[in-house]
């Protein structure tokens, strides 16, 4: 799940225009901040701390830059002048100047450490390479391109990205803006490792629709699963993809694929973009009612919005930059960190995968490809023919066809029906609402056949429903439906919500676990509780039947088709705990939330579950593989007493104490089972290896000593 967490401001600013920007430190948490055109200054991003500054009488034209591999800072002057010193340097006014032969226009700081000079030509190398080129050109001034990459009088290079791809070699990509024809160009090439000099020259894609009157309002660089890929944001709020290959024989006039649309933001006025992990790019744009700005962070391999902060006034000139897990924005005069966290274990669940399937995209009559070539290979080849089965004795002697022929159109959709069926998981749902011949079918990964289909009543439906069809994520969807589900004491649906989603926040968690614990708390309603006697009188002839050793023992800890109210009444405190959770975020929760009576009753509850032979926790489809019920048991009950330690260690109580007594006897016989498994382990692996004991005799083939008697 992608979150974005409280921005702060990290300085103040004259002008972003002005800002040059910023780089990584070599400490780690720490920034290079170029922040003005005479100022360096190392910030710590935690505590907004100076570590390091100089200030210099000369220009800075360029951000400053850590090299790793020689352990400097490097700083560009005058587009013609570099200096490199080490962070004990006081004065680097004293610092001796490098003269360059061509105007350079950025330093950058590659993952291996190495550092890129990019010229205001277009062209590039390691900051080595350029020193050796820097001799040359001043032995030799004509050995300068005369043909370079871009025309400097004329063009200009915006949002520079650098990645570094599986193989080692580092990708160079950066648009080009016309100032007369106002077009913009993305240039990208694959580098060499050392040298850092194009391999092959650069690939160039034009960013331009003329088939519509539309124009670009934002563009980027995002390193994804399947490699880079362009992405670009139009004025009619299109988002496209396109990978960046390498071919001589790809078509780089086409800007990709279409994949959605971003209704949530104004694309009237442009926006800043920047690629911020594998398949996540971070937007700043406006507003729709035009009221101030968001940040979004969206997920381009799911095309969905995972996160998004707001602000009180959008600027159309603002500027990204990435540190580790934190996003810098230069907007107004104002430089503000915005950290974030992605996390990698829980990819698939985060986003709106559980989509409804009737709902109807506005863009479902649309190519999903610029040069149409879905559109061209699929077309209309005319009516099935009808033919008669007809039975014969040569049938078994003749070849086997390749094709098959549908003796009417029912018979073809049956058996296309058939084939979507052992492709597709799904289920099929039938409502007595809807007609007969009608049916509804839903993708769902989270199947579980002990609760039924995973459906809600007919109100929590159609509001899941609504929130699905517009992407809401699985842990915003129950943020919003379990504590309706709570006050409505639709204990069923609580369950089967929990079951349909496997990513639910930890203090909705802590809700339904109150509420599990409260139905536990009342007695049953409407049921009268006979005498132990008279029921034993009842049954007392009554005889027992035989058991059937080959029949399963049923599940007692599911929670069926019945409210919490009657007899299982901790079928639904199971569920809430075989949840998964983030142990740091619900510790506090459960402190304040939950009593010391509720967790004692828990701890009890938690001890039968470990004892008994037949209780057990109840996995769900998306965490089987690893699942193991004791281990959340005692997951759990860490937990537990870890919030409520001191209230445990102060009570005077007998029964709190008893209750520690009876965990701390538990847990000594599993330590001893472990120790005498640990003491087991030599001798398993001794027999594994077919050693064999110490104590035995071993006898020797090679000779033989007998005793003969002469006389």
């Amino acid at each position: 799940m992608a979150k974005l967490l409280s921005y702060y401001s990290l300085c103040p600013i004259n002008d972003v225009r002005e800002f040059l920007g910023l780089s990584r430190d070599v400490d780690t948490g720490c920034v290079i901040n170029t922040l003005g055109r005479n100022i360096i200054q190392v910030v710590k991003l935690s505590n907004q701390k100076l570590q390091h500054s100089w200030t210099s009488l000369d220009r800075l034209t360029s951000k400053v830059v850590y090299d790793f591999r020689s352990e400097r800072y490097v700083a560009v002057f005058g587009n013609r002048q570099v200096r490199c010193w080490n962070r004990d340097q006081s004065d680097i006014n004293k610092v001796k100047k490098l003269k360059f032969f061509r105007s350079i226009l950025e330093l950058f700081t590659l993952d291996n450490g190495q550092v890129l000079v990019l010229y205001d030509d277009g062209s590039c190398e390691s900051l080595e390479s350029a020193v050796d080129t820097r001799n040359e050109d001043r032995k030799d001034p004509e050995n300068i391109l005369k043909k370079p990459n871009i025309d400097p009088a004329k063009e200009a290079i915006l949002n520079v990205t650098a990645i570094t791809v599986d193989s080692g070699n580092t990708i160079l990509a950066y648009f080009v803006k016309d100032q007369e024809e106002e077009t913009l160009t993305l240039n990208y090439a694959l580098l060499e490792k050392e040298s850092l000099k194009p391999l092959k020259g650069f690939h160039k894609i034009t960013l331009q629709r003329i088939e519509q009157k539309v124009h670009l309002v934002g563009q980027s660089i995002v390193d994804g699963s399947a490699g880079p890929s362009l992405i670009t944001i139009w004025s009619d709020k299109r988002i496209f993809s396109k990978p960046l290959t390498f071919d001589d024989e790809a078509h780089h006039k086409s800007i990709g694929n279409f994949i959605s649309i971003l209704s949530m933001i104004n694309t009237s006025q442009p926006l800043s973009m920047i690629g911020i992990s594998k398949d996540y790019v971070a937007i700043y744009a406006n507003n729709l009612n035009q009221d101030g700005a968001t940040l979004l962070l969206y997920n381009v391999q799911f095309k969905v919005v995972q996160a998004k902060q707001l602000f009180k006034v959008y600027f159309n000139n603002s500027r990204f930059w990435l540190s580790e897990n934190h996003i810098l924005l230069a907007f107004g005069q104002t430089l503000a960190v915005v950290p974030f966290k992605i996390s990698k274990e829980q990819l698939s669940d985060m986003v709106g995968t559980q989509r409804s399937i009737e709902l109807r995209s506005y863009v479902d009559n649309e190519s999903i490809n610029e040069d149409c070539d879905f559109n061209e290979g699929f077309a209309f080849v005319g009516n099935l023919e009808s033919v008669v089965d007809e039975e014969s004795d040569e049938e078994d002697s003749k070849p086997e066809k390749v094709y098959k022929i549908f003796e009417s159109v029912e018979t073809f959709e049956e058996s296309l029906r058939k084939a979507y069926k052992s492709n597709l998981q799904v289920d099929v749902l039938r409502d007595d609402s809807l007609p007969d011949d009608t049916i509804q079918m839903r993708l769902m990964a989270n199947v579980d056949n002990s609760l039924g289909p995973l459906v809600f009543s007919e109100k929590f439906e159609i509001f899941v429903s609504e929130l699905e069809k517009h992407g809401f994520c699985e842990m915003e969807i129950t943020d919003k439906v379990l504590p309706l589900m709570i006050e409505a004491n639709a204990s069923l649906d609580i369950g089967k919500c929990l079951k349909r989603y496997s990513t639910v926040s930890e203090r909705a968690l802590v809700a339904v676990l109150q509420y599990a614990l409260a139905c536990n708390d009342q007695p049953p309603s409407g049921t009268k509780i006979t005498d132990l006697e008279q029921l034993l009188d009842r049954y007392e002839e009554s005889a027992i039947p035989a058991s059937n050793p080959s029949e399963e023992i049923k599940n007692l800890d599911i929670l069926e088709c019945h409210d919490v109210e009657d007899s299982s009444r901790n079928d639904l405190l199971n569920i809430v705990l075989s949840c998964s959770f983030n142990r740091r975020t619900i510790l506090p929760l459960v402190r304040k939330e939950i009593d010391l009576n509720a967790v004692l009753r828990l701890l009890d509850h938690l001890l039968h579950l470990l004892t008994d032979p037949v209780s057990s926790l109840m996995d769900s489809p998306t965490n089987s593989d690893n699942f193991n019920s004791d281990d959340k048991v005692v997951e759990w009950a860490t937990l537990l007493i870890d919030s409520h330690y001191q209230q445990i260690i102060l009570s005077r109580d007998g029964k709190v104490r008893e209750r520690m007594v009876n965990w701390m006897n538990v847990v000594k016989q599993h330590s001893d089972s472990l120790q005498e498994l640990k003491s087991l382990a030599p001798a398993v692996l001794r027999l594994v290896e077919k050693k064999t004991g110490e104590g035995e005799k071993h006898v020797n083939k090679w000779y033989s000593v007998e005793t003969v008697q002469l006389y």
